[in-house]
């Protein structure tokens, strides 16, 4: 099956080339540390369900409301759209950060979406593919900007070799179930093109998710507002859900 990419689905191009800026804070062990549990914490989960309500705001533009539900298990995830009408039904299927398909009910047919278009606005949003990453350690390394007593600061950087959708982020975490509050993403030139802050966590065991994340895109002065509606963990679900087949179902 061929590459495509679907136009009206994928906007706002992020910056391509990923050379680090200068200035960036050294990376050492500690901060990789911290990272490790950063991701840890993202990942304690077998399984999880989400229900969202998504709110898109643009300068000059009345907001627009999307309904969608995740499911997720391990890096495969399966997002499909409940509102509004002409997204109904549409779903949206990663098996890894290299492989993903579309389904679009009024076509019938499932299509895989070209990997350079990761970095590019998922469905109308702010918030792209790249930026639902639930690992950061095998990309980029930290170091600690700064801490006290409740909160880290950490700044990453790519790896050598390794040439990940941003050219630095910097993460600002709790201490007691690292989890970030803010994410703050730059791109070569250094600039702050993306910020994303998460509020209101809750925990199921010691498996935490945020109430709210809203991810605002600086460059153009927009937003995506995820607000959680319905949330569920570990509960069963087949591997066969995660299927180009399922998609048409």
């Amino acid at each position: 099956m061929r590459d495509v990419i679907l136009p009206g689905l994928f906007v706002a191009t992020i910056a391509a080339a990923l050379i680090v800026p200068g200035g960036a804070a050294r990376a050492d062990d500690p901060g990789d540390k911290v990272l490790g549990l950063v991701d840890a914490a993202m990942n304690r989960a077998q399984t999880q369900y989400f229900e969202y309500e998504a709110v898109n705001a643009a300068p000059g533009k009345g907001d627009t409301t999307v309904g969608l539900t995740v499911r997720i298990k391990g890096d495969k995830r399966l997002t499909q759209f409940t509102a509004p009408a002409d997204m109904k039904g549409t779903k949206v299927l990663v098996l890894s950060p290299t492989e993903t398909y579309v389904y679009l009910p009024a076509f019938g047919k499932v299509r895989r979406i070209a990997s350079s278009v990761g970095d590019q606005g998922f469905m109308g949003m702010t918030y792209s593919q790249d930026d639902f990453v639930t690992a950061y350690a095998p990309q980029y390394t930290a170091a600690v900007a700064s801490q006290d007593d409740k909160q880290v600061k950490l700044v990453l950087t790519p790896k050598p070799g390794k040439t990940p959708p941003y050219a630095k982020i910097e993460i600002t975490a709790s201490k007691d179930k690292y989890q970030a509050s803010e994410l703050r993403y730059f791109n070569a030139e250094g600039k702050n093109v993306k910020t994303e802050i998460r509020t209101g966590y809750s925990c199921q065991g010691d498996v935490c998710a945020p109430a709210e994340q809203t991810m605002t895109d600086n460059t153009k002065n927009q937003s995506t507002k995820l607000a959680r509606k319905v949330w569920k963990v570990n509960e069963a679900m087949s591997d066969d859900l995660f299927s180009k087949r399922a998609l048409e179902k």
